[in-house]
């Protein structure tokens, strides 16, 4: 008896490393194990899920219903001390090129300078709409289109489901002189249509942008697709938009949006005359003073290019209010903010 307990005991367990990750139930293991459920056998399958495997750490209960388990993923330490330290990225952050005279008069961020990237990175861009989102996406895609193994490009702002491309894009991309989006007679970027399951066309090794992630009345799923792309970029980078409601601290999906983050750009409206206004948030990987400083600048050329690119503080008169005693103030103009000297 405890010859056959043995024997059934092995082969169940070498048939659970081929359902490693998964839920199974008893009719599924009773169909391939063959087993009788009327049989001294499927006592014993009872006995060894529900006792001995689950106390090993090889199944649990999967809370589902009775007779449902998860057959728990194996996995290895992963060797931590040897190998060299992993530097980071010559990751580049958007800049303004103003043409003046035929030549560049450039104005920048200047976020290098406060924040490390590093291969696998996830940085994560939100805002108002029409206030940059796109613009600094895309300038980021511009900024690093050689630094990876290549780049990919896609969301719900340049194609149709049907893979046609928006003119509106074609005209903004031929507006970015600074940049060549033809690189020996090819392409220097993967244009794909998705617009769902953004998570799926992830390119490990590759500058992932995904502009925009939409979830339309789903926003409780944005922790699974933000952890699907962080999972997959690899040693990629992975750039993804979410919109954010005017004056509201996180993107739609609230702070979950950001759990899985390295970097988070956050842009806003500025002033009343169309600007726009940049703060870094989060960052895992801070050089000196980083989480809070903000920048203002403006989208010309019909959304296609950064302009006027300054750093701004809050103002010290009404301290960031916009108002001082009950009227606007003068020293910042109502914007709460100006410009750093």
């Amino acid at each position: 008896m405890e010859e056959t307990t043995r024997k059934l005991s092995t082969k169940i367990r070498e048939f659970l490393v081929t359902c490693e990750g998964r839920d199974i139930d008893l009719g599924y293991l009773r169909r391939e194990l063959h087993i009788d459920p009327n049989s001294p056998a499927d006592t014993n399958l009872r006995t060894l899920l529900s006792s001995n495997f689950t106390k090993e750490g090889l199944v649990k209960g999967s809370g589902k219903r009775d007779g449902v388990y998860h057959v728990i993923r194996k996995v290895e330490p992963v060797c931590w001390w040897n190998g060299d330290d992993q530097e980071p990225l010559d990751f580049k952050f958007p800049k303004s090129y103003e043409v003046a005279d035929d030549t560049y008069a450039i104005s920048e961020f200047g976020i290098e300078n406060c924040v490390e990237v590093f291969a696998g990175d996830f940085i994560l861009i939100t805002g108002d709409t029409n206030y940059g989102k796109t613009a600094v996406a895309l300038s980021l895609l511009g900024e690093n289109l050689t630094l990876l193994g290549g780049a990919r490009l896609m969301g719900s702002e340049y194609t149709a489901a049907d893979g046609k491309i928006s003119p509106k894009f074609r005209r903004r991309m031929n507006r970015m002189k600074w940049v060549d989006w033809m690189i020996g007679g090819k392409p220097s970027f993967e244009l794909l249509p998705v617009g769902s399951d953004y998570e799926d066309y992830i390119k490990s090794g590759y500058l992932n942008v995904v502009d925009w992630i939409s979830l339309p009345g789903e926003y409780y799923l944005i922790d699974t697709v933000m952890k699907g792309i962080k999972d997959r970029v690899g040693d990629g980078v992975a750039v993804a938009v979410l919109q954010k409601n005017k004056n509201q601290e996180f993107a739609e999906g609230g702070q979950r949006s950001e759990r899985y983050a390295d970097v988070v750009l956050k842009i806003d409206p500025y002033g009343e005359f169309g600007e726009s206004m940049l703060t870094l948030g989060k960052v895992k990987s801070p050089k000196g003073k980083s989480t809070g400083r903000t920048w203002a600048f403006s989208v010309v050329d019909y959304g296609a290019n950064l302009y006027n690119i300054r750093e701004i503080i809050k103002c010290k008169s009404c301290f960031g209010k916009g108002w001082k005693a009950q009227k606007p103030c003068p020293d910042c103009n109502k914007k709460g903010y100006v410009d750093k000297v």
